[in-house]
């Protein structure tokens, strides 16, 4: 049996003798005594038989407690009860025993316990001294029967603590670089920091810091006006936080003289004290850790507040090192930060410059074409902010009064995978619902929308289609922000181009434009240009036919940006590939037959100035005559433009 073990059973026992005289001594008509006697005696009872179990080498002793101080007279709880675990452990006597309530018979033991390990002033106080005086005594120890080994030594060795037992102490605090300098609504980061130099062997518990507005004239002077919490975090971890109800606006923030303690703080102002305790952070000689305060910011600030500035000051750390000295050092160090209104997605919607060409697209007289591209959408967001978008609305307009007759679908594609489609009511209207569009901050998303068209048999011959985007009508930001609070979510409406549905019909397509200057040779001698034009012609549907004749096609020779007159050029035309020779007209193209058309332009030489041609159309015919009654155009008109020539 260990010394400690002989002195505690000892003890122990000579309680439970006391306690059973006292019993017998009790008057029956005292109950209360009596039970209060005999709660005493049980406990006594279990204190005495775990140190049995512990004698036998049954039960193991742990002196391992962190217990958080102070504690004196009239605390309860479970620090309470943990440090008269402790205190029994030791070999102390609390004939109650670990009740969770502090009072005199736990003031003893304590006051016992601190005179035996050389604590003063031993009065049963328990504070940082005695705190650490503990945790000096930290070890687990399994008790060592001595009948088998008498030589074992009753001391343990302290060396797994993590607090040294030397002296310590901190020599300055100095201010370094937070990680924020402004928080934006619904932040949060660090905004003031500093670092400490240690000697020394030191556990710091606590940091007081200050902070308050810098002008209450014209921003709210509460925290809970601004903030959800702040929080300490040492060498970048979180250690400790406050949320905003924890501020400490009492008379704590006043210091001696009665002033506020933030020195560039307005004294009219709130002043918050914010106190981060129970830290236990141990240092050794020489770290140099850094200590950073930070803030998590609400997600909406009234606008007034946004232009508020928060001043701030660390003060005092308190602090106790290995030999159970404890000490406040004034850290004397300050900074300031400021809050931004968060960043709000924007928007910039236009027409892609891939959006298709208009054109004539062929359709079927009583079945729905495939899906035709008709328009491309680039939406770009230009503030660092993610967006996603999930509804907007378009239009569809057709020749036909009921736009329904024409199309029956527009479906709505990303990178090549459909996130949408709606059918169209009578007067065009389209929503598309629950897209689910990402954008990344400063990206730009392409939205392709194709349209299925219905047959012929529901509509005219050559009913012409396009598309008209409106607005974004639901949508969020990565700040929590919708459509409303987004600029360009509401642009300025655009078109598609044009495009002419036809279940039979002639398809153009240019292949090649060539331009030739004729300089002048001689004195009085003018420039002239040439121009020449070859493109495709493509029937569908049915057979069509076409006169070799120039007339047939539409041209405008532009002439420092003004139509000349039709005297001002002649033009010559030339058929070839698939069409062949026709009854009355000169050629006919088959079904599905490509012709290759070629125009040469000539221009007059009265003509001077920066000269171009364009073709508008092609006329034809759809029986064997001499009337071109049908007219393509030859859309987008920049497709069918010349370069210019600068004539003399």
């Amino acid at each position: 049996m260990t010394k400690i073990a002989q002195n505690t059973v000892a003890k122990l026992s000579v309680a439970f003798v006391t306690a059973a005289m006292l019993f017998t001594m009790v008057a029956p008509a005292q109950a209360a005594t009596t039970a209060e006697l005999e709660a005493q005696i049980a406990a006594l009872m279990a204190q005495i038989t775990a140190l049995q179990a512990v004698t036998a080498g049954t039960n193991t002793i742990t002196d391992c407690v962190a217990i958080p101080s102070p504690l004196t007279i009239g605390a309860n709880g479970a620090n309470v009860t943990a440090l008269q675990n402790y205190l029994i452990t030791a070999g102390q006597v609390i004939p109650a025993g670990a009740t969770g309530y502090f009072g005199t018979q736990t003031q003893s033991a304590l006051a016992a316990w601190q005179a035996a390990n050389g604590v003063s002033p031993a009065v049963g106080y328990y504070g940082p001294i005695t705190a650490a005086a503990i945790a000096a005594k930290c070890v687990p120890t399994t008790p060592v029967d001595d009948t088998t080994d008498d030589t074992t030594d009753d001391t343990t060795d302290d060396t797994s603590s993590t607090l040294g037992d030397g002296a310590g102490s901190i020599n300055s605090a100095d201010s370094v670089s937070a990680d924020e300098s402004n928080l934006d609504e619904g932040q949060e980061g660090g905004v003031f920091a500093f670092e400490l130099d240690i000697e020394g062997d030191v556990e710091i518990d606590r940091l007081d810091v200050f902070a308050e507005v810098d002008n209450s004239a014209t921003s709210s002077d509460n925290a809970d006006d601004y903030f959800s919490r702040a929080f300490l975090m040492v060498d970048g971890e979180e250690v400790a936080e406050l949320d905003v109800d924890e501020f400490d606006d009492d008379d704590y923030a006043l210091d001696n003289s009665g002033a506020g303690h933030v020195a560039d703080g307005a004294t009219d102002d709130t002043e918050y004290r914010l106190r981060f305790s129970d830290l236990g952070l141990v240092f050794s000689d020489g770290d140099t850790p850094e200590f950073q305060v930070g803030f998590e910011i609400l997600g909406s600030v009234d606008t007034a507040d946004l232009g508020a500035d928060w001043n701030l000051e660390a003060e005092d750390i308190r602090l106790v090192d290995g030999t159970g000295f404890s000490d406040t050092f004034d850290v004397s160090e300050t900074d300031s930060f400021g809050l931004n209104a968060e960043e709000v997605a924007e928007l910039d919607i236009t027409k892609s410059s891939d959006s298709p060409d208009g054109t004539t697209v062929e359709v079927d007289t009583n079945d729905t074409s495939s899906e035709i591209a008709i328009l491309m959408i680039d939406i770009e967001e230009q503030n660092g902010v993610d967006v996603t978008i999930d509804d907007f609305t378009m239009t569809a307009s057709t020749t036909n009064v009921d736009v329904t007759n024409s199309i029956d679908e527009v479906v709505l594609y990303v990178d090549g995978d459909e996130v949408g489609s709606d059918s169209p009511t009578n007067a065009g209207a389209l929503l598309f619902e629950n897209l689910g569009i990402d954008i990344g901050a400063d990206d730009t998303v392409t939205v392709t929308a194709k349209v299925v068209f219905n047959g012929t048999d529901d509509y005219a011959e050559g009913d012409e289609v396009f598309l008209t985007f409106n607005a974004v009508t639901d949508a969020r930001d990565d700040n929590g922000n919708d459509e409303g609070d987004m600029t360009g979510s509401n642009p300025t409406p655009f078109n598609s181009d044009t495009f002419t549905l036809r279940s039979e019909g002639l398809g153009l397509d240019i292949t090649s434009m060539t331009e030739v200057e004729d300089v002048a040779s001689y004195s009085g001698d003018t420039d002239t240009g040439t121009y020449t034009f070859k493109f495709d012609v493509t029937a569908f549907g049915s057979n069509f036919y076409m006169d070799e004749d120039a007339a047939n096609i539409s041209y405008d020779l532009i002439v420092d940006g003004v139509i000349a007159a039709s005297a001002s050029s002649t033009a010559s035309l030339d058929i070839a590939g698939d069409a062949v020779a026709a009854g009355v007209a000169d050629f006919k193209i088959g079904s599905s037959r490509t012709a290759i058309l070629t125009l040469t332009v000539e221009t007059a030489a009265s003509v001077s100035g920066s000269a171009k041609v364009r073709i508008n159309s092609v006329a034809y015919s759809a029986a064997d005559d001499a009337t071109e009654e049908l007219t393509e155009y030859a859309v987008p008109a920049i497709d069918w433009t010349s370069a210019s020539l600068i004539l003399n």
